[in-house]
């Protein structure tokens, strides 16, 4: 399988309401965040990650999330790159 594939799918379970062990919990974000710096995601993927991380105690993810995104929405056409570099 795909990193990023196995990085959503923990998305999904951080997220939800499962009790997972917290060394889990820490692998999971770990992967999460490499994989969101890392991989090409689609910009909803690179949002829900950034929930995600949040959840995971790093303050910062939501607000680098829609940077991400909104780098990724550049690289398909839908928006200036310029707009992304503006971003806090």
């Amino acid at each position: 399988m795909r990193p990023t594939v196995i990085a959503m799918g923990l998305a999904v379970a951080l997220g939800g309401c499962t009790v997972i062990p917290v060394s889990t919990a820490y692998s999971a974000c770990e992967l999460l965040n490499t994989a969101s710096q890392e991989a090409d995601l689609a910009p909803a993927w690179y949002l829900r990650a950034g929930e995600v991380l949040v959840a995971c105690g790093q303050d910062r993810a939501k607000a680098d999330a829609a940077a991400r995104a909104c780098f990724a929405e550049s690289r398909n056409g839908y928006r200036d790159s310029k707009e992304c570099e503006d971003m806090p």
